[in-house]
């Protein structure tokens, strides 16, 4: 007899048992015998017979709609076990997140709040069946450059049309030698490989990498450090495998290393040209960036390392060459490393091609900024409100086409109610020059998002 299936299990399973039922049908109007077709759909020969009878009679491939048992649990005390369960502090000291274990064991001392005990399996139900369902966590990627935009759309017409000699340059940091405290066991029969979970860190390394998008080739060096020193003795041995005369452009992040003095110093002297000393990092960017000389540095919007290809390859080059490998020594692991990167080049290496345009990325700013605003979180301080107010304002500056009316509506509505919530953030920053720099900010917000006077661009 076949077992009954968990409640969670029998969803799925429907479309299953029909379109099986309809393969019994197709066959039985074939003239096959119910035995054969029981032996083709996996079934048992009266079930065969059941079908054919019903299929005969007219009736529906679907199951007959049954009363069931009435539920025990009322809206009300679902909805209550869904607010509990939920809930952002538990009523446990010091616990963040709870368990079903830990709900089951607090409704089973209360169970007056839904009328009586309830069990994990029914806790878990309720949640599976509610839309809803905060007690999951995923990861998101907030956009926190206000010039955000500019500079993706900078990065993308690189990619797009990139000049001929392209690299996207990052660092792989911390790069751990690591080693099993147990041998590795063979796969035995239907059974994986073993590896024992526990590890012995022999140090780690870091490795510098470029990235060629047109051929996919890269060069690489593992160093000790990834500090300025280091960095401009690696980018120096880069550009010297081009001749002299040879312009180059890089992809970089903002790592501070990246613009600092003596990096500025560094692609001065390998492009030959002069280099006068700059106080700030926005000016020492704008100089990298500057066409006039032979190598010019593009970077990527801060928080915004997905925009660099290399980071492509780094996930290649853990689940090739990293993952499921064991390292003695660092010096063996920065070995497995370089050769990994010649197999690469010599056997691996392809032309990367991006495909992303940004589309539909600014409206989804404008919904996430009016989503925080929506449910006044007390996460949102005063600095990166600075920036998505500033955010908002290159958007209606520049790209108030791209939004769709509905949304850049809602965002005024929201800024309007939320001025309160707004000001306080604005007042409890305890920086003299933050401080000033949020009002400013906002004051620009109000003046180019609250008074926009331009006509908006219609509903998508």
């Amino acid at each position: 007899m076949k077992p009954k299936l968990p409640f969670i299990l029998e969803r799925p399973l429907i479309k299953e048992r029909v379109q099986q039922r309809a393969a019994i049908a197709v066959l039985s109007m074939g003239g096959i015998d119910n035995r054969a077709i029981a032996i083709f759909t996996e079934t048992h020969p009266k079930t065969v017979c059941k079908w054919v009878c019903r299929i005969e009679e007219g009736k529906s491939l679907t199951d007959i709609q049954r009363s069931g048992r009435p539920r025990r649990f009322s809206e009300a005390a679902r909805l209550t076990t869904i607010a509990v369960y939920c809930q952002h502090s538990p009523p446990l000291p010091g616990v963040h997140l709870w368990s079903l274990r830990d709900a089951q064991m607090y409704f089973k001392k209360h169970s007056e709040s839904i009328g009586s005990p309830i069990s994990r399996a029914t806790i878990h139900r309720i949640l599976l069946d509610h839309a809803l369902r905060p007690h999951r966590r995923k990861y998101y990627l907030q956009i926190t450059d206000p010039d955000f935009f500019p500079k993706m759309e900078n990065i993308i017409a690189l990619y797009s049309h990139p000049p001929q000699n392209l690299y996207c340059f990052d660092e792989c940091t911390c790069i751990q030698a690591l080693k099993r405290l147990a041998p590795n066991l063979p796969p035995d029969t239907d059974q994986p490989a073993l590896e024992d979970f526990d590890y012995r860190r022999n140090g780690t390394t870091d490795l510098l990498a470029f990235l060629n998008p047109a051929t996919g080739k890269v060069y690489g060096q593992c160093t000790e450090n990834h500090n300025r020193h280091t960095l401009c003795q690696v980018f120096s041995d880069h550009v010297r495998t081009y001749p002299s005369d040879a312009v180059i452009h890089y992809i970089m992040d903002n790592l501070s290393s990246h613009y600092h003095a003596d990096f500025c110093q560094t692609v001065a002297e390998l492009s030959g040209v002069k280099y006068s000393p700059l106080k700030t990092g926005i000016e020492r960017r704008q100089w990298l960036q500057s066409t006039d000389k032979r190598i010019v540095v593009h970077f990527v919007p801060f928080h915004a390392s997905w925009l660099n290809m290399v980071e492509i390859w780094f996930g290649i080059l853990k689940s090739k060459c990293l993952k499921y490998d064991q390292f003695f020594s660092v010096e063996q692991l920065r070995e497995s490393i370089i050769d990994f990167i010649e197999t690469w080049n010599e056997f691996y290496a392809h032309p990367f091609t991006w495909s992303y345009t940004g589309a539909g990325l600014h409206e989804k700013a404008v919904r996430r900024f009016c989503r925080l605003l929506s449910i006044e979180t007390d996460q949102m301080d005063a600095k990166f409100l600075t920036r998505q107010l500033l955010l908002m304002s290159n958007l209606a500056d520049k790209y108030i086409k791209l939004i769709p009316q509905a949304d850049w509506c809602r965002l005024i509505n929201l800024a309007t109610e939320k001025v309160d919530y707004i000001i306080n953030i604005i007042e409890s920053d305890t920086r003299p020059r933050g401080q000033i720099k949020t009002r400013e900010a906002y004051g620009r917000f109000l003046e180019t998002v609250i008074n926009h006077t331009e006509p908006l661009a219609e509903v998508a």
